[in-house]
């Protein structure tokens, strides 16, 4: 699951879902489709946020509702991606330098 911020007021997590469904709504509208993986993961993230702040509050349905579409959400976003990896690149060869400098002789016809 994603780590939640812990400065985040419930009111931020509110909105941020809210842009987020109708956001997901206009860009359904006439393609159909299915949100990114980044997009489940921040939902995730904000579901996850507030049922934090419902459980410390003692309201443990609805935090346990919450933790329910977090998971959710999660889940569809798909797996991990693989952790990045070093890839092998040749060794650079040494610099060259090269004199840039022109040398140009004055015109004949200057009058």
């Amino acid at each position: 699951m994603p780590e939640v911020i812990e400065s985040e007021t419930p009111w931020k997590l509110r909105s941020d879902l809210a842009w987020a469904h109708v956001l997901l709504w206009f860009a359904r509208t006439g393609r159909g489709g299915e949100p990114k993986r980044d997009v489940h993961v921040f939902m995730a993230n904000r579901y996850l946020g507030l049922s934090k702040h419902y459980a410390s509050r003692g309201l443990r349905s609805k935090a346990k509702r919450l933790e329910q579409k977090a998971a959710w959400h999660y889940r569809a976003g798909g797996p991990d991606p693989p952790a990045a990896a070093a890839m092998a690149m040749p060794i650079p060869q040494g610099s060259s330098q090269t004199s840039a400098v022109g040398i140009q002789e004055p015109p004949d016809d200057v009058a």
